[in-house]
Formats: C-alpha cells, structure tokens, sequence
C-alpha cells in the first residue's frame, strides 16, 4: 500500500471511531507497528491528528485550513458530492458554498447551471466547463479557507436570485442548526439563503452534534440534508435526510 493511500485509509479509520490504538490501526491497515508510528509521527506533523500513549485521536476539524480538511474523508466527500449533483434538477440555478464537500459537489455537476460561489477552488473546478455560467463572488481573500468575503463579496451575492442554495456545514446542531467558525464566511452564507428558492444542506458526520461561533440558520430553513451517515437527533419535518449506504449509494 503506498504511503498516501495507507494515510487516508488512517485518517477514516480515525473518523468513524474518533481514536485508535497503533496495535488497532496497524491490524486493520494490514502493517507493522513502526510503520503506523512513522505514519502518526508524518500526519500529527501535519496537524490532522494528535498523538496519544499508544494511539491518536483526530485533531479538531475547525482548526484546521481548508487544504488540511481535504485529506479527512476524501471517499465519503466523493460520494457526497456525486449524490447531491444527481439529485440537481436541470438547468436550476445555485449558490455553492465554499469547502472540501461542495467542491466534491461542483466536480460531479452536470449542466447546464448558472453557479454563484465565493469559493476559488469550485470556481477554478467549473471555469473550463461551457455548459456552466460561472459567478465568482470575489472580495477579501482568505488564503485559510480558500474563499472570498467581506462587504463586495456579500454585495456580488445578493445581485443574483437562484433556485438552490447548497451549503456546507463548519458545524451543525440540533438545536442551533448550522454554525460557522469565521464570522465572514458565516454573512456570506447568509446572504446565499436570502438570494436562493431552496436550501440544502450537505456535510459528513464529524460535523454532526459540534458548535461553531457564528450563527447561519436553523435546521429547519433547509430542506435537505445530505450526509453519509444518519443525523440521530430528531429533525424537522421539513427537513428530508439523505444518507450514504455503505456502498456510498444514497438512501432516504
């Protein structure tokens, strides 16, 4: 197995269990000990996992920069976004949000689509495609998260009136529904809801049950929610949950 893919495989076996001892991840990656030591030693240097006496336990997501998350559930993201772009109904216009899973979004996007998104990486995903009109909300940069902000940005958003509004989510609870971690992003996000017919909502489960500092909206703005596993509080009636299988297949 080589190294980058034996990472990945650490870095989801470390997401659906939280943590992991060396003697569990070296049986279920089929390696030795000292190469999960080597490989503990290489991922915390990155800053996606802390290591612990005898095993580690994934660094916290919100901390991370956009370009780190990226490496944590890149499959399930994939999927996700195959999902969500199949359940698209044509030529509807859309708000794409910024972040590792929406960009999974825009790269399984078929067109023809009008996009409004403040995020480079989806834009530069959509810019060589001819069947989409793409609308980059440009403004403050921030280099950390990879998307643009501040007044212009939130002012290029509200110009335009779509049919779809896809968000990512930094954080989602039951009860404060979906929180952001930079205030910026958080307005942005906002002002996408205001401009859009429909909200969706698509995130993976270590967003589920956590809190961030800036409030976007309550669960029961959105109408979907895709994931790939099922949110176990209770949701709003409004709201349709769309869960992964574990062939990576959508299921109601």
């Amino acid at each position: 197995m080589l190294p980058a893919t034996r990472h990945r495989a650490l870095l989801q076996h470390l997401a659906n269990s939280g943590q992991a001892g060396i003697l569990e991840l070296a049986a279920a990656l089929g390696v030795s000990d000292d190469t999960i030591r080597r490989d503990l030693k290489h991922l915390e240097a990155q800053g996606l996992l802390i290591r612990s006496h005898g095993g580690a336990v994934l660094a916290d997501m919100h901390a991370l920069p956009r370009t780190a998350r990226d490496a944590v559930l890149p499959d399930v993201k994939d999927a996700l976004g195959r999902a969500v772009a199949d359940a698209i109904p044509p030529g509807a216009s859309l708000m794409l949000d910024a972040g590792s899973t929406l960009l999974a979004v825009a790269r399984a996007l078929r067109g023809p689509h009008r996009v409004v998104t403040h995020s480079l990486d989806v834009a530069q995903a959509l810019s060589a495609r001819p069947e989409i009109t793409l609308v980059l909300a440009g403004g403050e940069w921030d280099a950390r998260q990879r998307l643009f902000r501040g007044p212009a940005t939130v002012d290029t958003v509200r110009r335009y009136r779509v049919d779809l509004a896809i968000l990512g989510a930094c954080a989602l609870h039951p009860r404060h529904g979906l929180t952001a971690t930079e205030a910026g992003d958080a307005e942005v996000k906002r002002a996408m809801l205001a401009c859009s017919d429909a909200h969706w909502l698509a995130t993976d489960h270590l967003k589920f049950d956590t809190l961030a500092p800036h409030a976007v909206a309550p669960l029961d703005d959105f109408t979907r929610l895709f994931c790939d596993q099922p949110f176990k509080t209770e949701l709003p009636a409004s709201l349709t949950q769309t869960a992964l299988d574990t062939t990576g297949e959508p299921t109601q």
